[in-house]
């Protein structure tokens, strides 16, 4: 039997364990916040594996640090803002887990290679490898389908603030506090660089550069051509919105056009077959035919 699938599998259930671990001892954001408060109580509550990794990380993070180049370095910056930073992730602390997620599943699969199997060896040391990668990656991309998702709304709440009365600085408080959610915190950090000495132009170019969404950029610019040709904020937020959520119907025709395909694979290679399956078996056992028979035997 080739090893591999077992490796893979295996590899699989590591992850799959140590996510579902994860998720059963989170308690909701209430019990995250009072847990980062709590500050060493919180550090001496964890485990001896959770700091052991932890140790592993600060102790491997200037090493790999110095081991990644600097396109690379820029582009793993964009990823880490795509994706929020999440937990406060930086390019020293990203290097450092991921040079420790790797050593601790090389070494893991160092005790099946003292078995002689080098494939499940490399598929551990592998997947330690691009794990941190494929979790960030897609961390960013639900982020920036929420952004894509929730500005409409946002556009329309800040229109009708703006066309209350409320300058616009005030609304842009008011409705990322109620919002909340990554777009919230985008506009509340573009908020606090104003505060501390940014122009409108340089925080919202930041907001822009930092997130990887297309209805973004055009908000951006948008806002920032409207402030140049003095153009009433309220008109263009609602005209923009509208426009948004006319693209986000389209795109979601197109993606549900593009899975029709894939719908139909699905149906002829897995459920006729397995349907032709029952039909043959149900005709085989009302009819008292016995294998023998069909056989010739």
């Amino acid at each position: 039997m080739n090893p591999l699938l077992p490796g893979l599998a295996l590899a699989g259930c590591f992850v799959m364990s140590w996510w579902g671990i994860s998720l059963v001892r989170d308690r909701g954001p209430a019990s995250r916040f009072g847990s980062e408060g709590a500050g060493d109580a919180g550090g001496r509550r964890r485990g001896a594996l959770a700091r052991f990794y932890e140790y592993l990380s600060d102790r491997l993070a200037p090493r790999a640090v110095g081991m990644i180049g600097e396109r690379r370095r820029d582009k793993i910056r964009r990823r880490l803002d795509a994706a929020g930073k999440p937990g406060g992730m930086t390019l020293e602390r990203y290097a450092g887990r991921k040079a420790a997620f790797t050593v601790v599943m090389g070494g893991a699969g160092f005790l099946f290679l003292l078995q002689g199997r080098v494939v499940l060896f490399v598929t551990f040391t592998v997947m330690g490898f691009v794990w941190i990668d494929i979790w960030l990656s897609g961390l960013a991309r639900r982020r920036q389908a929420r952004i894509e998702r929730d500005l409409p709304d946002f556009l329309d709440i800040l229109a009708v603030t703006v066309a209350a009365g409320v300058g616009f600085r005030p609304a842009l408080v008011r409705v990322s506090e109620a919002l909340g959610g990554p777009l919230g915190e985008e506009m509340m950090v573009a908020l606090r660089q104003m505060d501390l000495g940014f122009g409108r132009r340089q925080a919202f170019e930041a907001v822009r550069d930092r997130n990887e969404s297309e209805s973004l950029d055009v908000f951006v610019t948008a806002l920032l051509q409207a402030e140049e040709l003095g153009v009433p904020l309220a008109d263009a937020l609602g005209n923009l919105a509208e426009d948004m959520r006319r693209s986000f119907y389209q795109a979601a025709r197109r993606r549900a056009a593009r899975a029709s395909p894939r719908v139909s694979l699905i149906v002829s290679l897995l459920i006729v077959p397995g349907a032709l399956v029952l039909i043959i078996a149900s005709i085989i056992v009302g009819s008292d035919i016995t294998p023998g028979s069909l056989l010739g035997g």
